[in-house]
């Protein structure tokens, strides 16, 4: 997918069998890409519609339709799926998973360079699907970048593109020399990459007397073993062993282990020095972690000099954990969290956010998330518009409302961001804030402050509301570390209930002050 449609466009606002279309999102050979919502799956979807002009010429509508079918036949981690083709009142469309991420080449960037750790995992998904294909005796494209695409939680997928305009790969060689350039040319329009890697581009290149990479497996063997090799896992810290009798030295042994502290203590030094841009350590937590804001009954200016009148109510002064809403899945897991569900949540949810597994492990043995180091602190993510309501009932709480939301976030003068009107006024640790650059303790940044005392509006993660718009889609507020936008106006709601992403958390509110 490539490009973007224009603006107004007669299918938004249509519903094809089930789809209400929401808007462009690209161009694909076939004709234009829409993001879409699934009344019966209450999923976001991405829907490729076939152009009145390609449809009109002779086959093309059967090519159409029995290209989504073998699409939709192919099942593999790092292919887009696809869940159907057909037509509806002469609308030919091919419904896909919708990929929330943002392109390749920003995927691949990080603050001062390339990331190097998202590049060998996209070698590693590209190759992989490329493997499967070539065993499934699948013709397909060369793989090309603008065929790549990511998830907001890291993910790498292909379009499984047919070559139509474009011949096929001729063998599994071809396509890791191609897979090589399309990630040399790409790195190259970003920043050099590290010894390592070159040399590992280099080998599925063939250059510089390198050993060639005969096979898409062993490429992908390869950049796993080197993601690793680069990107360790934290080690799991030891007890520390109970404490022995001290035995008697004499003067010599004194004098030489005076030498070694001295030594030890000067490569101390030297490492400090050396990591005096390492992250500094996790703020104290506060004592009222889990304390409610009242915010008390009145008028407030509302966006576009609006005015709204609201009633007393209690918001969370901090985000919900990933601490506290764990004790709500133990209480799931024990048979002992009394909740009332929303009346349309999927049955049997467990509620348990996505990655939840790797999430606790990441806690657990203090190792990197993705680019994050979390801790129970940290706010909870990964979970739908269900999850956050079935918590907050559990709780004996509710979620806000916007209108709630954004007069605790903004006060009732109608500034922008909650210290003021301006990004000028504020400073902190990552700069000239609008906000975190990575996800971190819901505590960390209390110059991100409300007027009336509400905590991490600008960020840490964009939260659910209770306000719904249509079709079982809810409106998400504020900011979050990862979409660069510190407006606590800001207003997404084109999120199905079902949703779950990984800038995406929420906190309650309440009639009354319910005590932690």
């Amino acid at each position: 997918m490539t490009g973007s449609a224009p603006a107004q466009d007669p299918l938004v606002g249509r519903t094809l069998r089930g789809y209400g279309i929401r808007e462009p999102i690209g161009v694909s050979r076939w004709g234009r890409v829409y993001r879409a919502f699934q009344k019966t799956t209450r999923r976001v979807v991405a829907i490729r519609i076939l152009s009145p002009e390609i449809a009109a010429l002779p086959g093309k509508t059967d090519q159409f339709l029995e290209e989504s079918r073998a699409e939709a036949s192919l099942v593999h981690p790092h292919l887009v799926t696809v869940y159907e083709g057909g037509q509806s009142k002469g609308t030919y469309f091919c419904a896909m998973e919708y990929m929330d991420g943002p392109p390749l080449p920003q995927f691949l960037r990080k603050e001062g360079g390339v990331n190097e750790h998202h590049l060998l995992q996209t070698i590693v998904g590209v190759a992989r699907a490329l493997d499967f294909l070539w065993q499934r005796g699948v013709p397909h494209q060369p793989p090309l970048d603008k065929n790549v695409l990511t998830t907001t939680d890291g993910t790498v997928k292909l379009i499984n593109v047919a070559p139509i305009e474009t011949a096929a790969s001729q063998s599994p060689r071809e396509d890791v020399l191609n897979l090589a350039v399309m990630v040399a040319t790409l790195t190259n329009n970003i920043a050099p990459v590290s010894k390592p890697v070159s040399e590992f581009v280099e080998g599925m290149l063939g250059t510089e007397g390198r050993k060639q990479f005969t096979s898409l497996t062993d490429v992908a063997s390869a950049a796993e073993k080197l993601d690793r090799n680069l990107f360790p896992p934290a080690p799991v810290t030891k007890p520390a062993m109970a404490p022995t009798k001290p035995k008697s030295v004499g003067l010599r042994t004194v004098a030489a282990l005076g030498l070694v502290a001295f030594a030890l203590a000067a490569i101390a030094g030297w490492f400090r020095w050396q990591s005096l841009s390492a992250p500094a350590p996790p703020p104290r937590r506060p004592v009222d972690l889990g304390a409610m804001v009242r915010i008390p009954a009145g008028e407030f200016l509302y966006q576009y000099g609006q005015k709204k009148q609201l009633r007393e109510f209690y918001i969370d002064k901090y985000e919900v954990t990933l601490g506290q809403y764990k004790q709500f899945l133990d209480a799931i897991a024990a048979g002992a969290a009394k909740f009332t569900a929303d009346p349309s949540a999927p049955p049997d949810k467990d509620h348990r956010p996505m990655q939840w597994d790797e999430i606790v492990a990441a806690i657990t043995h203090a190792s990197a998330f993705g680019n994050n180091h979390l801790t129970w602190d940290s706010p909870v993510f990964g979970i739908d518009w269900y999850d956050a309501c079935a918590y907050a009932s559990w709780r004996g709480k509710r979620l806000p409302t916007e209108e709630e939301w954004e007069e605790a976030a903004r006060g009732t003068d109608g500034r922008l961001f909650p210290w003021g009107n301006s990004f000028d006024v504020m400073k902190c640790d990552s700069g000239q804030y609008p906000q975190p650059i990575k996800r971190t303790e819901v505590f960390a940044y209390p110059e991100d402050i409300s007027p009336f005392g509400v905590v991490d509006t600008a960020g840490n993660v964009s939260e659910w509301t209770a306000t719904i718009v249509t079709d079982n889609v809810a409106v998400i507020r504020g900011g979050s570390w990862s979409e660069g936008e510190a407006q606590v106006t800001h207003r997404v709601t084109d999120r199905a209930c079902d949703y779950r992403g990984n800038n995406l958390g929420f906190r309650c509110a309440a009639d009354k002050e319910v005590k932690p």
